[in-house]
């Protein structure tokens, strides 16, 4: 074929739609669910392969190292808001080039396609080519979608994904969406995504509780929105407890369970869930299993600073570099002398206790970085620079 099909024609002619994709856009083709499961992919003669294409194609999944980074960085956050091809520079050496990009039906994604590169460049138009066929494929993606969607799961979906003005939700709830308080919960499962299981064992709970609950999940995620006339922090960690209880018990595996702040008014509902978000990712990333934003602040904060100057190492390159490569040929301590010192707020006689040396030694110590990193310990904003350098480069 030379040209991609007006659309896609029974199910299992998606992999002849998948190999012209393939030949056309100049690499090989990956098409998978929302839930990241292996649907179709190409097989190309002459194109390229790696370890982690094969991997997704025999295991039927994307590879569990692949999701937890792009959770991590971000990217999963973006696809939900994004449709265009995002390239994935992953922190770990691959012969091959990868693209991804949503599938999406009637605004919510179904899919996803990815495309892969080697020596060989990519069509001119590849940009336009994903997109045309990314809206040949949707309905076949949707067909096959597992999820027979709640109504009230379809509102959620929509005013979370920013397709329904708040008002509009305040009066399909019936409900003041000015004089209410709201929050936004969010649930995952590791690598995993929950299911449609754990999704309706979510919407029985909340039609069984007082005041208006939705339900619903937005991509590999599951939120939940609660709306009382008042509602209190106290009543916000309880609510987490309780559904992330639920939640384990329909799904019979761990459940990470994240809260943003209780808010007035549906309007700021989106601020909550973007705490909630953030939460979650901090949780996960520390494999810790309940948390609300409200207790986590400086947590978030500091995970979210650190997540951007570890994508970005121009930043914090050349800063610390004459104290690690000392330390490495040397065999001295100098990274963890300076991170003592920052922790105890500058307290010499402090950092020396921890560190079993006389202050004497603590003051040598500190002359001496000083000279081998250009350093000046006098200056707050300094410190501050440093403290978060060291924070990047700990090991996550």
């Amino acid at each position: 074929m030379s040209e991609l099909p007006a659309e896609p024609g029974p199910v299992e002619d998606l992999f002849e739609v998948v190999d012209t994709a393939a030949r056309l856009l100049g690499g090989p083709v990956v098409v998978e669910d929302a839930d990241f499961r292996v649907l179709a992919y190409s097989a190309v003669a002459g194109q390229p392969n790696d370890e982690a294409r094969r991997s997704a194609i025999l295991n039927r999944r994307t590879p569990d190292r692949w999701l937890r980074w792009m959770e991590e960085s971000g990217i999963r956050h973006r696809l939900q808001r994004d449709d265009r091809l995002i390239r994935l520079d992953a922190p770990w050496p691959s012969p091959l080039r990868r693209y991804i990009r949503p599938v999406r039906s009637d605004e919510r994604v179904v899919g996803y396609l990815w495309l892969m590169s080697g020596d060989a460049e990519l069509a001119p138009d590849v940009e336009r080519l994903a997109r045309d066929f990314a809206d040949i494929v949707a309905p076949e993606l949707a067909r096959r979608s597992a999820r027979d969607e709640h109504p009230g799961a379809r509102l959620l979906r929509r005013f979370l994904g920013g397709y329904l003005p708040a008002a509009q939700l305040a009066q399909e709830l019936e409900v003041d969406g000015d004089d209410v308080g709201a929050v936004i919960l969010v649930f995952g499962s590791g690598t995993q995504p929950l299911g449609a299981v754990a999704l309706r064992a979510l919407s029985r709970y909340a039609r069984m509780k007082p005041h208006t609950w939705l339900a619903g999940a937005l991509g590999a995620r599951t939120y939940l929105l609660h709306v009382a006339p008042e509602l209190s922090e106290a009543t916000v960690d309880q609510l987490v407890r309780e559904t992330s209880a639920e939640l384990e018990r329909a799904a019979r595996a761990p459940v990470c369970a994240a809260a943003g702040s209780a808010v007035h008014g549906l309007a700021s509902a989106l601020q909550s869930r973007e705490e909630a978000d953030l939460t979650l990712r901090v949780l996960q990333a520390r494999d810790r299993r309940i948390g609300c934003f409200s207790a986590l602040r400086h947590e978030v904060l500091l995970h979210e600073v650190v997540s951007f100057l570890r994508a970005r190492p121009v930043l914090t390159r050349g800063l610390l570099d004459g104290l690690s490569t000392h330390d490495r040929l040397h065999g001295t301590d100098y990274q963890r002398t300076l991170r003592v010192y920052l922790d105890s707020f500058g307290d010499v006689r402090r950092a020396a206790e921890v560190l079993h040396l006389h202050a004497n030694s603590m003051r040598y110590r500190l002359k001496r970085l000083a000279d081998l990193a250009p350093l000046d310990l006098d200056d707050p904003d300094a410190r501050l620079a440093v403290q978060l350098v060291l924070a990047a480069i700990r090991s996550p």
